[in-house]
């Protein structure tokens, strides 16, 4: 899997797009890949603005050049810091839509976004709209929370150990190659609390625990062999026992990045991956890759 030639970073000036604008110049630097500075200007937004405030008093400056102007700056600020090349795009109208028709017009390999900015990245990113992103644009998406450091050195790969974990993990590892990556799958037994309100004995489970943790660690070997069986070796692996997300919560506080596919396989699986692919967007508290 090449590395991507050309990054689209989106902003809205705000402090947390700005960490995602610095690592896309990062990595831009890092694989030799052009880097397009994208704002989104929300002419519905402004419309609102207008009639809830008195502009009588204000510049009859349009907001929109405003924006083009501030984007310019930024893009050459940006190409001088970082050395990279850099090109900027005001689009026009729902964040969500128009980042989604940008990037699947343009021979774009990754999206940066930040956490949440004033107005459009929440819409953006977070919550099911970052997955109507990925359908547009079919393109994995880096959502960036911690101030920019370049490489990743301990990255979690969520798996559930469908095709589109696969992808996952094989993403992962061809952006950074030189990071630490960690195959982690989170197992339940299925219906232990019914079976405790049917009277199952805490021994019973923990044996069902201990069947569901072997059988999770044989998954987990066969996928780190599926993935790379040259790399499998350097995989760390762990099957830990909990909910998908809280599980990724905790192991995340050693961790620079998780990479999260948007599904898993059948219908249940899809659902299921899906809600927890959407709490890692909302909650987890390091960078997230999201792979389509």
């Amino acid at each position: 899997m090449p590395r991507p030639q050309t990054i689209v970073a989106a902003t809205d000036f705000s402090e947390n797009a700005q960490r995602a604008v610095q690592q896309a110049a990062h990595l831009a630097r890092a694989w030799d890949a052009r880097l397009i500075l994208v704002h989104v200007f929300n002419d519905s937004v402004w419309a609102s603005l207008k009639a809830v405030y008195d502009f009588s008093g204000w510049s009859n400056i349009k907001p929109v050049d405003t924006a083009r102007t501030r984007l310019a700056a930024l893009g050459e600020q940006v190409a001088r810091d970082s050395a990279v090349k850099v090109e900027t795009e005001v689009l026009i109208g729902r964040a969500s839509q128009q980042i989604g028709a940008f990037v699947a017009a343009r021979p774009a390999e990754l999206l940066v976004v930040g956490e949440h900015g004033e107005n459009w990245v929440r819409d953006a990113v977070l919550g099911g709209t970052a997955l109507k992103v990925l359908e547009a644009a079919h393109i994995p998406v880096l959502l960036v929370r911690r101030p920019a450091a370049g490489s990743y050195q301990r990255i979690l790969i969520a798996t559930d150990f469908s095709a589109n974990a696969t992808r996952t993990a094989h993403l992962a590892m061809a952006l950074f190659p030189d990071a630490r990556h960690h195959l982690i799958h989170a197992y339940v037994v299925p219906f232990e609390a019914s079976m405790r309100m049917g009277g199952a004995l805490e021994e019973d489970i923990q044996r069902y625990r201990e069947q569901e943790y072997l059988k999770a660690a044989a998954n987990l070997e066969a996928f780190a062999v599926d993935c790379d069986y040259r790399a499998a070796a350097e995989f760390s692996r762990l099957a830990l026992h909990g909910n998908p997300a809280s599980v990724l919560f905790e192991q995340a506080q050693e961790a620079d990045l998780i990479a999260i596919g948007k599904h898993g396989g059948g219908p249940f699986e899809e659902k299921l991956l899906g809600s927890v692919t959407q709490n890692v967007l909302y909650h987890a508290g390091c960078d997230v890759l999201l792979t389509p």
